[in-house]
């Protein structure tokens, strides 16, 4: 798994848009199809189930390309989390919707070796040497120059060779835009996949934003700092996604707690890590 964050698609025609037709792709959560970006590891499989007995939709995860989908008929897709499946039905791949009509298993042994929709099997497709790590450093630095990436924003990217995937969450539709243009044009990247997903703006999500960090600032301010912090807080319709890192079990869980006593929320979704090293805003 390569994650990699930034302070932070191909881009199709209209002529693309909307065709019908029967591809494999991975069947996985909503949140970590945004967040576990790279091969399909036992962590990313665990993350997809774990997400989605949570309340994470399930979604379509093009094998060929990392296109995420959201389907129609999420009840036929369901029983498959964390399994490869084959999935025909008409393609809007502007937005990344489809309109299912059909979806059967895979068997893993089945997709061949050295094709396109066997990359996502392949952890040692996506590791970064050479060429390749000068490139993604490039990406990283354009991604994390970006002037209106928040802590309400979480954006991450993956190198597939000379394809760049973005992927994460945005309140802004003009940062997903950003991105795809500050990394089209760098040496090394051919073509770029947008899976940034821009988020609700409605009044409900906006008070629950700032309740948030309000009740997480008041609890741990030491992860907090003038307009920023070291947590970020993602909002899509009442459900929140907590993501960065903290010092201890004990502060996660507090979070959590924090976070779900915020009136408005939904469901909350601790994506926090545990690492030793104190917040940067200090206590």
């Amino acid at each position: 798994m390569i994650i990699v964050l930034a302070a932070c698609a191909a881009q199709y025609s209209p002529g693309a848009d909307k065709p019908v037709g029967t591809f494999n792709a991975y069947v996985d959560s909503d949140l970590c199809s945004h967040l576990m970006l790279g091969p399909i590891t036992d962590a990313r499989i665990e993350c997809s189930k774990t997400t989605n007995k949570q309340g994470s939709n399930p979604v379509l995860v093009r094998l060929s390309d990392n296109l995420v989908f959201d389907v129609n008929k999420q009840k036929m897709i369901s029983p498959l989390i964390g399994q490869i499946a084959s999935a025909t039905g008409q393609m809007n791949i502007k937005n990344g919707s489809l309109k299912l009509s059909e979806v059967s298993p895979v068997a893993t042994a089945t997709i061949k070796p050295g094709s396109a929709d066997y990359k996502l099997l392949d952890v040692h497709h996506f590791k970064l040497t050479g060429d390749s790590a000068k490139v993604a450093e490039k990406i990283r630095h354009e991604l994390a120059m970006l002037p209106y990436v928040g802590e309400f924003d979480f954006i991450s990217f993956m190198m597939d060779g000379g394809r760049v995937i973005l992927s994460g969450w945005t309140v802004r539709e003009t940062n997903r835009s950003s991105a795809y243009n500050v990394v089209k044009n760098l040496p090394g990247v051919e073509q770029v996949i947008n899976n940034i997903e821009v988020l609700p703006l409605g009044s409900v999500d906006m008070r629950a934003r700032a309740a948030v960090r309000a009740n997480l600032q008041h609890y741990l301010p030491r992860y907090f700092w003038g307009s920023g912090s070291a947590i970020k807080i993602i909002v899509k319709s009442g459900d929140v996604i907590l993501l960065g890192a903290v010092a201890s079990q004990a502060e996660s869980d507090l979070a959590y707690i924090r976070t779900n006593a915020v009136p408005g929320v939904f469901k909350v979704f601790n994506m926090l890590q545990i690492q030793a090293a104190p917040a940067k805003g200090g206590d």
